[in-house]
């Protein structure tokens, strides 16, 4: 009776263990899946950065004479502004993902998350600059552009007196030079393969991100302090939230009742420009991450925004 005694208690023990471990194995995951969805988010808009570069490539070459000349060099020169190296935050969550090795789901699970974390994304390799080189050859200054923000913003956001009548008409010129054209399509080319190489690490992402699913089904998304910010709240800046709450954990879904004044307000997760969301359009759209201010409408709302779906809604109550 004693040695059975004992022998159930070392079971009680091993499965206390077990199930600890397994709950620990588990926070982990759900901090990776929360890694991994917003790296999809973020590959995603390079993606949407890398397709938009290529158009204008293609306007560049088959249609420059729709470009706005005041416009054209800085055109010229963000065709060879490309996305900066990505690492994932995966690589620093996998220093405490302790799984048990003899459990052949949690080691594949575990060892395909470490295969997508060590692999770094980096385009400069494949990304030279002939164009700019071409453009300083005929002295034309260089501004600052970052990719993708020129982008999102359409330019909107550049000074349209940087370059002078003279410098506009020289870059003009040069883009039927041979030279330039062939630089072109060493850029396209370039860019098509950066797009290549995204859409590859995405789908490695979404990949464990679906393995996490399976393996945990109740995962959920770890934001905790979502709430709207911008020039058209109460505040009337971009420093101070007003807090949406969460009503669907599983989902992530939040809401909040706010009044609005005109102006654009973004959702961002506590007081940290880390994870925001913008968006194109209004009063509903998809919550794009590190997108444009939503430009709202003055009234009373009740807003929602589901991280899972990545979808928003400002739904009128008065004005």
């Amino acid at each position: 009776l004693v040695v059975i005694g004992i022998l159930i208690a070392l079971q009680v023990n091993n499965w206390n263990e077990k199930r600890i471990n397994t709950a620990k194995y588990k926070a982990v995951l759900e901090q990776i899946y929360t890694v991994l969805d917003q790296d999809i988010q973020e590959m995603e808009a390079v993606e949407h950065g890398l397709i938009q570069k290529t158009s204008l490539i293609d306007s560049l070459l088959y249609h420059k004479s729709k470009i706005d000349l005041k416009m054209l060099p800085f055109v010229l020169y963000y065709i060879d502004a490309f996305p900066e190296p990505f690492i994932s935050e995966t690589n620093y969550q996998m220093n405490f993902l302790e799984f048990d090795q003899d459990n052949i789901t949690q080691n594949s699970l575990s060892k395909s998350i470490a295969t997508y974390s060590s692999n770094k994304l980096d385009f400069k390799p494949f990304s030279t600059k002939h164009l700019t080189q071409l453009l300083r050859q005929h002295n034309l200054p260089e501004p600052s552009l970052l990719f993708g923000f020129s982008i999102l913003n359409n330019f909107g956001a550049l000074d349209r007196g940087f370059f002078t009548q003279e410098e506009q008409e020289i870059a003009l010129k040069l883009v039927d030079n041979i030279q330039v054209v062939n630089a072109l399509k060493s850029a396209k080319s370039q860019n098509e393969l950066n797009l290549i190489m995204v859409q590859n690490k995405k789908n490695d992402a979404l990949t464990n991100l679906n393995l996490i699913k399976k393996f945990y089904p109740n995962v959920k998304l770890l934001y905790q302090n979502l709430g709207i910010v911008g020039n058209a709240t109460k505040f009337k800046n971009y420093n101070d939230n007003i807090p949406l709450k969460l009503i669907n954990p599983k989902l992530s879904i939040w809401e909040g009742t706010v009044k609005l004044n005109d102006g654009s307000i973004k959702f961002r997760d506590g007081n940290s420009w880390l994870a925001n969301w913008g968006g194109d359009t209004f009063p509903k759209g998809k919550a794009k991450w590190f997108g444009d201010n939503i430009t709202v409408k003055p009234g009373f709302y009740h807003i929602t925004i589901n991280l899972t779906e990545k979808t928003y809604h400002f739904e009128l109550i008065h004005q």
